[in-house]
């Protein structure tokens, strides 16, 4: 049996990388709020009563780009290019609002040294999730590979060589 058949009969896997940064993506601000409130410097930050006084100290630009986050989760379990091309968007913009945080860090009222050492490693796991998502471009999003499905995929790239091969 030759190489190009062997490719034909295995089926493409599913994109579990994809559905991790999909989770990720939905979990983020919760852990974002979360270490930012630790942060804070109170004590009983978990208690209700005051995580509750906490969470209405979050500003409306804040609620914004941690909601576009979970609606980029969302999205990346959606089979299409434009969800990959949404959660670039989002990573640049969360990558702009953390860098702009670490140099801001003095006029935050979380501690600035937990700030500025949260935020240098928001940047650096910002930077790294984005080369990873510039690498690989567009990873199974084509809707045509029904990576949804539980039906196993041909790979639809050595059917059509080889067809083209035995027309020649």
């Amino acid at each position: 049996m030759n190489n190009t058949s062997e490719m034909n009969q295995a089926g493409l896997k599913k994109p579990l990388g994809v559905y991790a940064m999909a989770l990720l993506f939905i979990l983020a601000p919760l852990g974002n709020i979360l270490i930012s409130f630790l942060g804070s410097g109170l004590a009983n930050w978990y208690e209700p009563a005051i995580f509750l006084a906490l969470l209405k100290t979050i500003s409306t630009f804040d609620w914004v780009w941690l909601g576009l986050l979970v609606i980029t989760g969302l999205l990346l379990f959606k089979q299409h290019k434009l969800s990959w091309t949404v959660a670039i968007v989002t990573l640049v913009l969360v990558l702009g609002i953390n860098a702009f945080r670490l140099f801001q860090a003095d006029t935050n009222s979380i501690d600035p040294n937990f700030l500025k050492i949260f935020s240098i490693l928001s940047v650096v796991t910002t930077l790294g999730v984005l080369v990873i998502a510039f690498y690989f471009r567009f990873p199974y999003i084509d809707r045509r590979m029904m990576w949804t499905s539980s039906d196993t995929n041909p790979d639809r790239r050595t059917e059509d060589r080889d067809s083209e091969r035995r027309k020649k």
